[in-house]
């Protein structure tokens, strides 16, 4: 419920924003109305109390009293029962919401959900965002959901942390002990395990966030403690109210626990997190902000995929205790230490030998004997470079990026990783920009992903554990998985697709005499990696012919180099030759619709490499007469 609020703020923000003059006000159920305290983009708050206005007809009693105030624009957020019979009762010109089955007469646009996240906000922020374009709010001009404490709140929190005698010379971690509901908890031994481990690994103060209802199992997680952990444990330092929460949220550095309220409000006062998912909640949906360094999250489906096979989040949420069973704190303890190493959280060494031997155990990058630099070539990625970034974080001591001038924030985004070297050069051909980024690299192994690519954490694994075991390659090709508007495509060629991506600078060169479809050398051994890379394509057709086309201009220039002069049998045969090779001969008619409409484009760019081709030499002929 806060995580909703906090982040459908977001629209009143933006359209203050694109509209000053704009009159904005937020309907809000009166249990999370403190969350909107303070903030300065929403004009009037409409508190709805679901005690006073329960049943059908105070519902429509309500909604008829806010048609009262004669609204231009009306934005269902959450399309619901409730919703229904305001927006229904409401006059309003314009009525926006998701486009859902049965209930699209209710609004004058219906914005469609898409499935995956195309950025690092995760799909719950962009669902809300993709709210405003009926507004012509194309590009968000807010992303993040704030949170607006006063001056005598902030100090009351001080002042709390003084009295309770809060060590400030240490850093806070705040736990999210409990979800709302047993369903979203953690198991509670699983939980204390968790703390435990902070409490005698890491040199911190340590918060408990519960309700005073929830106190038995705050205390049952608290009684399973070691007495090292407990003395750095606050147990009584609370609030009492949601506000004060906030207050006490604000002065801690990073929280760590049960996804949910906590977990939303802390990100919105700028806190990084460390999310234990629900089993039936979708990671996708609510892992905002997801950088693998500020925020970083875990679910059970990140370990064992197979168990959620065919399952939707209601069977899942029936046989939750049964999924928690697998969730042991052990899967992830490496990637909680990764986090809270990266976050320079304070470690503790102790001489306990056995403890010891486990502290000094160094699961970061810098352990590894041989370190990797991730290179790649970028314009206008804005829509791909945070995935990039989150994936080559979890191995790479060095990022590297060549931007061609990029127009959007590809930039921006890139140098908020502290391990980016950001480099601006004109672009020539692929194969010039991609030499040129060997070049600047400081390691010996590299890796040259694309921003389109998605890297399994089994495919990362794999390769870390190459590297560091004396492999005995020098160059490793990886197979691909192709997916074109967001399906994968088993055939239509696309079976055998595979590319060199990780191998020795010293070993490897792309060959000077392709511009476009790049081929790498490498004067040694080449081996092939078991685990499939994602390539991620084109939402649509256009995109996709255009990438194409811009492959064929580059194509072009090549043949013109060697002076090949286009006939019947280029502009006609070679066309009709690339279409059935991948319809027929690569098995494409297998992909159905999409295999047709990929090996129909390739047809159309081989097309458009021979009439570019013939372009350059009527140019010349121009240049000549």
């Amino acid at each position: 419920m806060i995580g909703d609020v906090l982040i459908t703020s977001l629209l009143c923000e933006n359209i203050k924003k694109a509209y000053p003059n704009a009159i904005v006000d937020y309907l809000i159920n009166s249990n999370t109305l403190p969350v909107l305290e303070n903030n300065p983009y929403i004009d009037h708050k409409i508190v709805f109390d679901e005690k006073e206005n329960k049943g059908l007809m105070n519902l429509i009693k309500f909604s008829k009293k806010v048609n009262q105030n004669k609204y231009d624009i009306v934005i269902d957020a959450y399309s619901k029962l409730q919703s229904w019979v305001d927006v229904f009762i409401n006059n309003a010109p314009k009525k926006i919401s998701y486009k859902k089955i049965g209930r699209t007469f209710l609004y004058t646009d219906n914005v469609e959900k898409h499935d995956e996240p195309n950025s690092y906000l995760g799909l719950a922020i962009e669902h809300r965002l993709s709210l405003l374009k009926p507004l012509g709010i194309k590009i968000p001009l807010a992303t993040e959901p704030k949170l607006y404490l006063t001056e005598e709140e902030i100090n009351f929190a001080k002042d709390l942390f003084t009295k309770h005698q809060v060590d400030s010379t240490r850093k806070t971690v705040m736990i999210s002990l409990l979800g709302s509901d047993p369903s979203k908890t953690y198991p509670l031994n699983e939980m204390a395990k968790m703390v435990d481990f902070i409490g005698q690994h890491y040199n911190v103060n340590i918060l408990f966030n519960y309700f005073p209802k929830q106190l038995p199992q705050a205390k049952e997680v608290y009684n399973q403690l070691s007495d090292e952990t407990k003395s750095k444990v606050y147990f009584e330092l609370l609030g009492n109210d949601l506000r004060q929460f906030i207050a006490i949220a604000n002065e801690c550095d990073v929280i760590v626990g049960n996804d949910g309220g906590a977990i939303n409000m802390s990100k919105a006062l700028g806190k990084r997190s460390f999310i234990i998912f629900s089993p039936w909640i979708d990671k996708k949906v609510w892992a905002t902000f997801e950088d693998g360094i500020n925020h970083t999250s875990v679910h059970l489906k990140d370990y064992f995929p197979e168990k959620f096979a065919d399952l939707n989040n209601r069977r899942i949420k029936k046989r939750v205790d049964e999924f928690y069973s697998f969730f042991d704190f052990e899967l992830f303890k490496d990637k909680l230490q990764k986090f809270l190493d990266q976050n320079e959280i304070e470690r503790q060494f102790k001489s306990d030998k056995s403890v010891e031997l486990e502290t000094q155990k160094d699961y970061s990058i810098e352990s590894m004997s041989t370190k990797i630099t991730a290179l790649l070539i970028t314009y206008n990625e804005e829509k791909n470079i945070q995935r990039y970034l989150n994936h080559v974080g979890q191995y790479a001591e060095e990022i590297i990026i060549v931007d061609s001038y990029s127009t959007d924030k590809t930039e921006e985004i890139a140098l908020q990783n502290p391990k980016v070297k950001f480099v601006k050069r004109k672009f020539d051909n692929f194969t010039s920009q991609r030499n040129y980024s060997i070049s600047l690299a400081n390691n010996e192994w590299v890796t040259f992903f694309d921003a389109d690519e998605g890297i399994p954490s089994e495919l990362i694994k794999e390769m870390v554990s190459t590297i560091k075991n004396q492999p005995k390659f020098d160059a490793y090709y990886v197979y691909r998985k192709f997916f074109f508007k967001k399906k994968h495509i088993k055939y239509s060629g696309m079976q055998n697709d595979k590319a060199v991506r990780i191998f020795k600078k010293s070993k490897s060169q792309y060959k000077s005499d392709r511009m476009v479809h790049e081929i790498i050398e490498c004067n040694g051994r080449t081996g092939y990696l078991t685990n499939k890379l994602d390539h991620f394509t084109f939402d649509n057709e256009q995109e996709y012919l255009d990438k194409l086309n811009s492959y064929s201009r580059l194509r072009a220039q090549e043949l013109r180099l060697k002076n090949l002069k286009p006939s019947f049998y280029h502009y006609i045969i070679k066309p009709a030759y690339r279409f059935l090779n991948y319809f027929v001969m690569r098995l494409g008619f297998l992909d159905g619709k999409d295999g047709y409409t990929i090996a129909k484009l390739h047809a159309i760019s081989v097309a458009n490499r021979y009439k570019y081709l013939d372009e350059i030499y009527r140019k010349e002929n121009q240049n000549l007469g």
